[in-house]
């Protein structure tokens, strides 16, 4: 049974509700807690969790309702070591070496591109006991995950991943693989591309499971005592969506339409077609202003620089839509040169 129905099975039973939350099932029905028998979520958080390891190739996983930010936070205090970590990195990552004391020394460059092992190998020091590397990037672009990870095993280094943007990775051949099997920890943003609540995400690690329950009670330190069980029921319902055949089905539609559009426009080559990167520099237009003329015409994009217009499409976009982002572009760009 999935989370969801265990957690609808819990709500129609909860007849009167003299426990939190204070809305008593007003505001949302299957916003539910703890029950004070056991009964709820009793062991279908575990079991959710085992199948969301098993699915992504990672010995454990986590849920989070905290976002990939609570992942990053908790893998780095967990690590309680000083790291090489990418110039490039989110800011959780930085908050991380706050909480937890230690220090990290930046490599890479500024840009869209991820951190390699030799820009890595260039920061090493001899107090350098974990690496920190975002991949995928905000822009599309993978690092050398098999690379790093063999770099990181022969001089027992704890490869950390941060994979917020890489969720989606592993279910289609179209995609990038997953980043989950390979290092040691990996967090994924089941929000940002799959289908899932915002602040939902995942932590995944093949550690021991003894050192994995000591990332747990990172996890724990980090995160709320009352965490949400309607976000870890879209957690699950997400991934198992995710790893259905009907999914790659979607991507695979999806990857014709991005192919047509990239004749269209100039959008960045990077790894993961999902992620159109749209360079204005070639364009000659300001990407404020075009961001501003597709807005009007109800186009919200994710990201705007002072170079890109960052878009995110998922399985849940269609090749129409895609048709749809191609004709505001076309009508944006008339307006504005």
């Amino acid at each position: 049974m999935s989370l969801g129905d265990q957690l609808r099975k819990a709500a129609e039973g909860d007849r009167l509700r003299l426990h939190t939350p204070g809305h008593k099932g007003v505001v949302f029905e299957f916003d539910l807690t703890e029950l004070s028998d056991g009964s709820f979520p009793a062991d279908c958080v575990e079991q959710a969790e085992k199948r969301a390891a098993e699915i992504y190739g990672a010995r454990h996983a986590h849920y989070l309702c905290g976002g990939s930010s609570q992942g990053v936070k908790a893998s780095i205090f967990y690590s309680g070591a000083n790291a090489v970590v990418d110039i490039n990195s989110h800011r959780s990552v930085f908050d991380g070496f706050k909480l937890s004391g230690k220090q990290c020394v930046t490599a890479g460059e500024r840009g869209t591109g991820p951190l390699t092992v030799k820009q890595i190998d260039g920061a090493l020091t001899k107090d350098t006991q974990a690496v920190v590397v975002t991949t995928p990037t905000y822009f599309g672009f993978c690092a050398d995950v098999d690379g790093i990870a063999d770099y990181c095993k022969k001089r027992g280094l704890l490869f950390i991943a941060d994979s917020a943007h890489g969720a989606h990775f592993g279910f289609s051949d179209r995609l990038p693989k997953s980043v989950a099997p390979i290092a040691d920890i990996c967090n994924v943003s089941t929000h940002k591309t799959l289908s899932a609540l915002t602040q939902s995400a995942l932590l995944l690690d093949n550690l021991t499971d003894d050192n994995s329950v000591r990332l747990r009670d990172a996890v724990d330190v980090m995160g709320s005592t009352s965490p949400s069980y309607l976000l870890y029921a879209t957690i699950d319902g997400a991934v198992s969506q995710a790893a259905d055949k009907s999914t790659a089905a979607a991507y695979e539609q999806l990857y014709g339409a991005v192919t047509d559009i990239k004749t269209e426009f100039p959008f960045l080559n990077n790894d993961d077609f999902t992620r159109l990167v749209l360079d204005c520099t070639r364009l000659e237009v300001s990407p404020t202003k075009l961001n501003n003329a597709l807005s009007s015409r109800g186009v919200y994009s994710e990201l705007v620089t002072d170079k890109y217009i960052v878009f995110i499409l998922t399985a849940e976009d269609t090749p129409k839509l895609v048709s749809l982002l191609s004709e505001a572009l076309h009508g944006g760009i008339r307006e504005i040169k």
